[in-house]
């Protein structure tokens, strides 16, 4: 017999995740280097 937890299946969960609003969502700054709020990701 099989336990109930066993045949569940994990749900997707979809973060949010807004454009960053230093860069535009490119990642870096108006210098060229990686954006500091964002880390170069791009979003927050």
């Amino acid at each position: 017999m099989t336990d109930p937890d066993e045949n569940l299946q994990p749900a997707d969960v979809i973060p949010k995740r807004w454009q960053c609003c230093h860069c535009g969502g490119t990642g870096v700054d108006s210098y060229s280097d990686t954006c500091q709020h964002c880390e170069g990701l791009g979003f927050c």
